[in-house]
């Protein structure tokens, strides 16, 4: 695969799976515009791109506020030409203290702030970027789902319904870009070693890791069959190829990089 010439955005690139997949794609060839709320975790992904020879620009903004993302997408627009790729893998797992726990006990407000994140930020992003593709008739969106959108767990509801809503808009937008030859499809993350992980298994304790491979009831209801958790870079290469112009005939599809999780 190459991505030589092609200009990419990808959200949440300070860190984690946006960060690898900015790595990915840059040092592929792509020009990169990495967005992000946190931006000295966008500096660190910048400097590691200019070590790999890679153009990027950092840009500073909250995914949850439409017109921020229309007007950071015009301005990458503006500095390089066009918009090829947009990977959506900004997103939370704890939007505030009642986050982790039976769902008719989330707050209003944690409900809110995990929809406006998760779906609500997928949809801002994809929909500026669907605004320069469509003139083009071509383009990647790539959203970041996970399995826990097709699998219930327990005490995570809102993070569960915020990533199955992504599945289906994924699809959805899937339909409404096909004309425009825009594909649109979704990577679903298993348990991955993320800066995210420590809370959503509980702790950050190495055994409490363990029980996630292997599978706890109480936490983590699903096990990992391949007996590890997954690194930031095996969802980015699925990311990779999704965007790529060798999947040109997928779109609607979620692909698992789970190492078997959602099928426990």
């Amino acid at each position: 695969m190459t991505f030589v010439g092609k200009v990419a955005v990808v959200t949440g690139a300070a860190s984690g799976i946006g960060r690898a997949t900015a790595l990915g794609l840059g040092q592929q060839g792509a020009r990169v515009a990495l967005f992000d709320l946190n931006v000295e975790g966008l500096t660190e992904t910048a400097a590691q791109l200019q070590q790999v020879g890679a153009e990027s620009q950092s840009y500073g903004l909250d995914i949850t506020k439409q017109e921020q993302v229309n007007q950071t997408v015009d301005q990458v627009v503006q500095r390089w030409g066009a918009l090829h790729i947009m990977v959506n893998a900004a997103g939370i797992n704890q939007a505030g203290p009642t986050s982790y726990g039976p769902g008719i006990e989330v707050s209003e407000a944690d409900w809110d702030r995990m929809m406006d994140v998760n779906l609500m930020g997928t949809v801002h992003c994809a929909r500026a970027a669907a605004q320069h593709m469509r003139p083009l008739r071509r383009g990647r969106i790539v959203n970041v789902a996970s399995v826990a959108g097709a699998v219930p767990r327990m005490n995570m509801a809102s993070y569960c319904v915020s990533k199955a809503a992504v599945r289906m808009f994924t699809k959805c937008l899937a339909l409404e870009l096909a004309a425009f030859s825009i594909t649109v499809n979704a990577v679903a993350p298993g348990p991955t070693q993320t800066p995210m992980l420590g809370s959503a298994a509980g702790d950050t304790d190495p055994q409490a890791l363990e029980r996630m491979i292997a599978g706890n009831p109480d936490i983590y209801r699903l096990g990992v069959p391949l007996g590890k958790l997954g690194q930031p870079e095996d969802v980015a290469s699925a990311i990779q190829y999704l965007a790529s112009d060798e999947a040109h005939h997928l779109t609607g599809v979620i692909l698992n990089v789970d190492g078997m999780a959602q099928l426990t």
